[in-house]
């Protein structure tokens, strides 16, 4: 009787406690930095076992059991991508407040630091520069910027003001950009700068050459930029998630 298979659920939430990824993710983070046919030895599978599972299929309980014990992560961790990575580490401290602190070295393996600038998006000058003050730093999950194909390297945090973009943005959202995307995709939300105005505006191709810069807020009209004014304008990146306040 063959054992039973395991199936992962990953999710799309940067910040939750919730790991993400598929498990194919997981078996090739636990192989680390031996090779396939080494770790397939030290497992006892065959090399083409272990790449098929790397390219998604699905293990036997006993060979994700003897995966786990190898790398020596928690066999939860690597079926489902929840609770602690390490059976023999303590993941969290909890206060009686409930409020959970995260050990260093833990959240430098899980997470990075995205820089956040004292800009702000509709009415805010300048783009992102030397002279623009970081005001703090979001953290993100490492595995969910992975799977977005989004390089740290390229994120920048900043701060939505006014509501021009209801119901989409609300004044006080932090705005993920990614300026390595200039790009001009119809209809998707980038950050630009037309003179020395910031705004996060959805931008639509015209057929004479021109760009339509669209606000949601059907209170705002939209704004034509002709052809021969486009040098005026500047894609800084383009706006890949949002987080929102509740109040």
């Amino acid at each position: 009787m063959k054992s039973e298979a395991l199936h992962s659920d990953p999710t799309l939430d940067p910040t939750s406690t919730t790991e993400v990824g598929t498990l194919a993710d997981r078996i090739s983070e636990a192989i680390g930095k031996h090779s396939v046919r080494e770790f397939a030895i030290k497992i006892g599978v065959s090399e083409g076992t272990l790449r098929n599972l790397i390219k998604g299929g699905e293990p036997k309980l006993d060979t994700a059991i003897r995966i786990a014990e190898e790398a020596g992560v928690s066999i939860r961790w690597l079926a489902t991508g929840n609770g602690p990575k390490y059976p023999n580490r303590q993941r969290d401290d909890i206060s009686q407040e409930g409020i959970v602190y995260v050990h260093q070295d833990q959240f430098n393996e899980e997470y990075y630091l995205i820089e956040g600038y004292d800009v702000v998006v509709s009415t805010g000058h300048g783009a992102f520069n030397d002279e623009t003050g970081v005001r703090r730093r979001l953290s993100f999950r490492k595995n969910w910027l992975k799977y977005r194909g989004l390089k740290p390297e390229n994120l920048k945090v900043v701060y939505a003001k006014g509501n021009s973009m209801e119901p989409a943005i609300h004044s006080g959202d932090s705005l993920l950009v990614d300026i390595s995307k200039t790009t001009l995709e119809d209809g998707c939300i980038f950050v630009l700068r037309l003179g020395d105005d910031l705004y996060a505006k959805r931008l639509q191709k015209l057929f004479d050459g021109g760009i339509e810069i669209i606000s949601d807020n059907k209170e705002y009209k939209s704004q034509i930029v002709s052809a021969g004014e486009l040098p005026m304008l500047q894609i800084i990146g383009k706006v890949v998630w949002m987080g929102k306040n509740l109040d």
